[in-house]
């Protein structure tokens, strides 16, 4: 059974206003430049909120920053690793939220 292609949009689309949220952006990103700058300050903003996770998130960023230099099978690889560490992002989003009371 063939697996559908991931690509960057889609995990912009998933996780994008989640990591506006907690990057304090006031839209969330559209590209994926965009997208790694706004992990970027999740993932401190998570860590100073002591939340488990935010080093996974620099780790998905810099791998969808190497997506973008390959192509082919290597670059959905290193997709597919960057989606399995964005898998948390929700709960982490949800814990932010609680902690800030918004």
């Amino acid at each position: 059974m063939p697996t559908a292609t991931l690509t960057a949009d889609d995990l912009i689309l998933k996780h994008a206003a989640n990591i506006a949220y907690v990057a304090e952006m006031e839209t969330p990103a559209t590209d994926l430049t965009e997208f790694t700058r706004h992990l970027d300050y999740a993932a401190d903003n998570f860590d100073q909120a002591s939340i488990n996770g935010h080093e996974d998130l620099k780790t998905a960023a810099t791998l969808l920053d190497q997506a973008t230099e390959v192509e082919g099978a290597a670059r959905e690889a290193l997709l597919r690793r960057a989606a399995v560490l964005l898998r948390i992002v929700s709960e982490m989003t949800d814990e932010y939220r609680d902690m800030v009371g918004d």
